[in-house]
């Protein structure tokens, strides 16, 4: 009897789906980073070695560059304007509405990462890689100006807007020299799904179509935002990652 149960635990041993089990090392090859103690909180690897390791050791540099502007708090931004041409009366006349976005600042850009897997090319030069800011947000007192026509007359409202993309992207070419990198060969934005969060003080017939103005503003402040600041910011991150 007893021999009959240790050969039916052994063939239930042996047909059990194994234990899936993730080396350190097999953890930092993929993510770049491995976790501290069992835990999951990651420290950065030493010696950064794969595509993804080098861009989780430039967002380190990148998220220091942050701090250190004060930038994980808010980013005062630079005001905003769009204007939206419409149709009225059936489409016998042209009119439009200018949207002004001021005193603007934008939240979350530390909640920065690597978006995907990274990848060298042949000769590891150049370092292919993408990331990704997440629940960026824009925050910002508005003015909306109808000029008016025909029938319809001018009118200027003003209140308040806040606007969230739920991930905007950089994608990113490396120049890279002995596994760390140099500067930036290519850099290019775009942005995920975007959603109003408040707009103040907003009703009417015309309600669709100064949405539709809001977010075009408040989105075109983000993209520069990420275009030109967060360009800024990593060019110089790359820079204190070399040294």
């Amino acid at each position: 009897m007893i021999k009959a149960v240790a050969i039916f635990a052994l063939v239930a041993c042996t047909l059990a789906r194994p234990e899936a089990h993730v080396s350190d090392e097999d953890l930092a090859a993929e993510l770049g980073l491995f976790p501290s103690e069992g835990t999951f909180h990651f420290r950065q690897v030493a010696n950064p070695t794969t595509p993804n390791q080098v861009t989780d050791a430039l967002l380190v540099c990148v998220k220091s560059n942050l701090a250190k502007r004060g930038w994980c708090t808010s980013k005062r931004v630079q005001n905003g304007e769009s204007t939206i041409p419409f149709d009225v009366n059936n489409g016998g006349d042209s009119s439009s509405e200018t949207f002004g976005i001021t005193n603007a600042r934008v939240t979350g850009l530390c909640n920065i990462k690597r978006s995907k897997s990274a990848s060298f090319n042949n000769d590891k030069s150049v370092l292919t890689t993408t990331l990704a800011v997440e629940d960026m947000c824009l925050e910002a007192d508005y003015t909306v100006t109808f000029p008016g026509i025909g029938e319809a007359p001018s009118e200027t409202r003003s209140g308040v807007v806040t606007e969230k993309v739920i991930k905007m992207f950089a994608d990113m070419q490396l120049n890279v020299q002995d596994l760390k990198a140099q500067g930036i060969k290519s850099y290019s934005v775009r942005a995920g799904h975007d959603e109003l969060e408040q707009v103040s003080n907003m009703d009417g017939n015309m309600q669709s179509l100064h949405l539709a103005g809001f977010r075009k503003s408040s989105r075109q402040t983000l993209e520069d935002t990420m275009t030109k600041n967060m360009k800024v910011v990593i060019n110089q991150a790359i820079q204190e990652c070399k040294a």
